[in-house]
């Protein structure tokens, strides 16, 4: 597969969130270039060379205008593209390797042969090569050590903005009964089934295209979404219909420059916060219905 490198100048300070906004946009790995004059910063990803990048860049490019809405200074924030040899697409993996995310989830990259070696330890297998989601940005673990904490077993979930399917995957490994994956990109929905396919006792796992939980029909034990503060707050609206009343919703992706924001909606939807997580300047929450 031919790739393009599609590269973006910012500063030190908003390097998180450029990072974890391409993740969750696509991104095929992601490298950072500091080596510069000044506080300039390039981080670098790569897109299918063949699909038309214009809307990709569109939509980076807002969301870096959006930037300063939440105290990020952007510096520069240009966006430039060209092509990239296709041997990177196979040169990248040797940089990929398993990690330990939680105390008993452990993300392994399909092409690694990697051994249990601790009896309570569960293995997520992942082909990361369209970079939905890694299970190692911030975001991800803190998604994942949210789920840890909260999953008793046997409960329903809904995965909104699945992306790798890592999530789910995880969650089931938790203890998890039921669980629907949507992400409105057929592509992130098409590396989530193949994720799904490739770990034990998934098979029943639910991934298909939708709009966050537009149209969707029901109540889960627990909702979980990792996407960006801005896409968290079109869905916040929607979760009182669809969590259960003893239910709890876990957010992730949210800086910590955005929280406050996020808060004040969760405080209006009668929600409330019963855990944060920190890594870096990136935020989880736990919540649950006010009076639980």
């Amino acid at each position: 597969m031919s790739l393009t490198k599609v590269q973006v100048t910012t500063t030190n300070e908003a390097v998180a969130a450029v990072s974890n906004l391409l993740v969750e946009l696509g991104a095929q790995g992601i490298q950072i270039e500091d080596q510069l004059p000044g506080d300039q910063v390039v981080v670098e990803t790569y897109v299918d060379a063949e699909a038309d990048v214009q809307p990709l860049l569109g939509h980076i490019q807002h969301a870096l205008a959006q930037f300063a809405d939440y105290g990020l200074d952007a510096g520069a924030a240009t966006v430039t593209t060209q092509p990239v040899d296709d041997r990177w697409t196979t040169e990248w993996e040797q940089y990929y390797h398993a990690e330990r995310i939680t105390r008993y989830l452990t993300v392994v990259p399909n092409w690694e042969d990697y051994q249990q070696n601790q009896r309570d330890q569960q293995l997520i297998r992942l082909d990361p090569g369209m970079a939905f989601g890694t299970g190692t940005h911030p975001t991800t673990k803190l998604a994942l050590q949210a789920l840890e904490m909260s999953l008793r077993g046997g409960e329903t979930l809904f995965d909104v903005g699945t992306g790798s399917g890592v999530l789910s995957i995880g969650a089931r490994l938790l203890g998890a009964g039921a669980i629907r994956a949507f992400d409105n990109d057929p592509v992130a929905v098409a590396s989530a089934q193949q994720n799904v396919a490739a770990n034990p006792g998934m098979q029943d796992i639910e991934v298909a295209t939708n709009s966050l939980l537009d149209g969707i029909l029901g109540t889960a034990d627990v909702i979980v979404a990792n996407m960006l503060a801005e896409v968290l707050h079109a869905l916040l609206p929607q979760v009182p219909s669809h969590l259960a009343e003893t239910g709890q919703l876990i957010l992730s992706g949210i800086y910590a420059d955005q929280l406050a924001g996020i808060l004040a909606q969760l405080d209006s939807l009668n929600l409330d916060v019963r855990l944060t997580l920190a890594h870096e300047n990136w935020r989880a929450l736990v919540v649950e219905r006010k009076g639980q």
